[in-house]
């Protein structure tokens, strides 16, 4: 039987798209020491506009868009720094200028909330880090004084020592090793690496690399940091008006309903957390200058810096004053002192002011602070540090609705089987 179905015309699109796209792939390869992440994502976009509006297409777009925001944290950290850290503190005192705004005009209430916290961060900047480094470097340099009194001490705890069966420790091995230890020695060591050691801190806390980079980031955080802090108060509520109007009609209730809630659980956090850091870094200097315990100062900051991390903010904050306790003159008694702060410092902070200031409501589990805080702090800095609550927030809340829509679906009260048998 004789087919007389007419046969198909040779596709010449086909062959056109191959020949465009070996072309555009052999442009790429010779342009590779030019591109990067965003270029490519722009090109992405533009050859995808023909697909615009299908499903397929918002998925490798938001996608590529997600990779592309993750390679220019961890790329250009050191510069976006300043802005991120902008963003965050007028999110944080937005309510206070919504509040003077009923009062006076905007401008004048984000100027009048600017001019103390310009004040505070110029006494940071000019009393504060001397200070701090100052008792860094007085640490550093007494050093060896503080190993040559524990070998003296472990000198005359020699024969208590041997006499003690501890488990897991060779007591005599020890000893050794310790009095091994020259005080001139280490001295030497610290000021050769007293340096490398400040700047492996400052980069660590951050997040700047060296040369120009570092450069910009300090003139970012001291002059364009409260610039920019002031503009984005200023014009909040436009930006977010703007913001506002680009979420589409058909999902903008549900949009901003999840957008007010997210704000909600941020907001009481964020704000919670700021105001119990400072409290309790300002009790354990006062508590440790009362005691008359050296290095006051330095203690507080570690304190309030790492407040923020549950549970493992005590240990970081107590490691090193027990360390410096060890080393004085009366070690016994000064471990009483540091005992003595860090457990009315903690009965305050667990009772009274982690209750009444973050509260209950934040629902923000502490592994999962922990976990956000490392991950993003590890990979992105201190912009990973800034945005690490955030997104532990955006994803706990995206959870909890996933979740809510999970159990009121038809698989969830087996309306449906998990398999389709038919």
């Amino acid at each position: 039987m004789i087919n007389d179905k007419p046969a198909e015309p040779f596709n010449w699109r086909t062959i056109h798209s191959v020949v465009v796209l070996l072309v555009l792939g052999f442009f790429l390869y010779t342009v590779q020491g030019i591109l990067n992440p965003f270029i490519l994502f722009v090109l992405l976009v533009f050859l995808m506009s023909p697909y615009s509006g299908t499903r397929h297409h918002l998925l490798l777009v938001s996608a590529t868009a997600m990779l592309t925001l993750i390679w220019a944290l961890n790329t250009t950290g050191f510069l976006l720094a300043p802005f991120v850290l902008a963003v965050v503190l007028a999110y944080v005192q937005h309510p206070l200028v919504t509040r003077l705004e009923k009062r006076m005009s905007r401008t004048w209430a984000t100027v009048l909330l600017m001019l103390p916290a310009v004040g505070v961060l110029a006494l940071v900047i000019f009393l504060g880090i001397p200070a701090v480094s100052a008792q860094i470097g007085d640490f550093i340099h007494g050093a060896p004084k503080l190993i040559q009194t524990a070998t003296e001490r472990l000198q005359t705890w020699q024969t208590q020592l041997a006499s003690r069966d501890l488990p897991l420790v060779d007591e005599q091995s020890l000893i050794t090793r310790l009095q091994s230890l020259q005080p001139e020695a280490v001295m030497g060591w610290l000021q050769q690496r007293q340096a490398a050691i400040g700047r492996a801190a400052w980069g660590g806390i951050m997040g700047v690399g060296r040369g120009l980079s570092a450069v910009l980031t300090i003139l970012g955080y001291v002059f364009l940091t409260p610039i920019l802090t002031f503009y984005l108060l200023r014009d909040w509520p436009v930006m977010m008006r703007r913001i506002h109007d680009l979420v589409p009609a058909a999902h903008r209730d549900r949009v901003t309903g999840f957008a007010s809630e997210f704000d909600t659980l941020l907001s009481g956090y964020m704000r919670g957390q700021l105001i119990e850091s400072s409290i309790v870094g300002v009790l354990t200097w006062l508590g440790f200058v009362l005691l008359g315990f050296p290095y006051a100062l330095l203690l507080a900051v570690i304190a309030a810096v790492f407040n923020v991390i549950p549970y493992l903010g005590l240990v970081l904050t107590a490691v090193p004053a027990l360390v410096i306790a060890l080393f004085l003159d009366n070690p016994l008694w000064a471990i009483g002192k540091v005992a003595i702060v860090f457990l009315i410092v903690q009965i305050l902070d667990g009772s009274i002011l982690g209750p009444k200031i973050v509260g209950d409501s934040v629902g923000i589990h502490p592994v999962w602070v922990i976990l956000a805080l490392s991950l993003f702090g590890f990979f992105f800095g201190f912009v990973g540090l800034l945005l690490a609550i955030p997104l532990a927030v955006l994803v706990k809340l995206m959870v909890e609705h996933g979740m809510t829509r999970y159990r009121s679906s038809k698989l969830f009260r087996g309306e449906r089987p998990l398999i389709a048998l038919d």
